[in-house]
């Protein structure tokens, strides 16, 4: 049990030094990060958190708890990527645009 949770904090620990030293993260995304890391941590080192937080919140148990916030997160990640996603569209479509109508004049 100990080797998994020691994985565990490893991987997290590698993401999180990732994230933590990519470039162009505002700093309310890096103290999301830094928040979640140590929640992690915590629910990893000692699971009985986990149910104390979700009986708080009137949960069931700590194990429902992470897959409501996962599913959540999850949720949240997809939608920002999405909108991400939307923009960049219309960014290529407005330089296709610009470069189509050079090409037009070039052709005169």
């Amino acid at each position: 049990m100990i080797i998994i949770k020691l994985f565990l904090i490893i991987v997290l620990s590698i993401i999180f030094i990732l994230f933590a030293f990519s470039t162009k993260k505002r700093t309310f995304q890096k103290l999301f990060v830094v928040f979640g890391y140590l929640v992690l941590v915590v629910f990893i080192v000692d699971p009985g958190y986990s149910d104390k937080v979700a009986h708080l919140f009137s949960i069931g148990t700590g194990k429902d708890l992470v897959l409501y916030i996962f599913a959540a997160i999850t949720s949240l990640i997809n939608i920002v990527l999405y909108i991400g996603s939307k923009g960049h569209d219309s960014a290529i479509t407005k330089i296709i645009r610009e470069n189509a109508k050079k090409d037009a004049k070039k052709c005169r």
